[in-house]
């Protein structure tokens, strides 16, 4: 797969799935177009610079957040979770946030199996899952 050009970068879904080292570089790349222009030549950084440094930041930020309900749910099956205040804590959200976010996530993740036959959290697992948070204290 060819990586678009930084001129047809507007949104996340845009840019290409690729290893997290590579979403990096580009928006490394952008990042340094758009500074370079605004505070060594002193012009307007270009709209595609800006464009492709807020897409791929975003999609850096979702690659590197994306397993973090599957880590909640190993502290939780691990026992290793002691506060939703904590998990939040960790997570920078509220305990509130954090729960209601891994019920949600176990939800769509029980959804997904059901769609796929095998990928996502069976009947059974979700049940556990969702005991388990409720076991963690505030």
């Amino acid at each position: 797969m060819s990586t678009p050009t930084h001129s047809s970068i507007r949104t996340p879904d845009d840019v290409p799935r690729q290893p997290l080292s590579e979403l990096v570089e580009h928006w490394s790349s952008a990042r340094l177009r758009t500074f370079v222009a605004a505070h060594i030549e002193g012009s307007t950084p270009t709209a595609d610079d800006l464009f492709a440094e807020l897409a791929y930041s975003t999609r850096i930020a979702q690659e590197a957040t994306s397993g973090r309900w599957c880590v909640i749910a190993d502290l939780l099956r691990t026992r290793n979770a002691m506060s939703w205040t904590e998990l939040g804590t960790a997570m920078a959200m509220t305990g509130l946030e954090a729960k209601t976010g891994f019920h949600d996530w176990v939800i769509r993740q029980t959804r997904l199996r059901t769609v796929t036959g095998n990928i996502g959290l069976t009947d059974a697992e979700a049940t556990t899952l969702h005991l388990l948070a409720e076991e963690v204290s505030w």
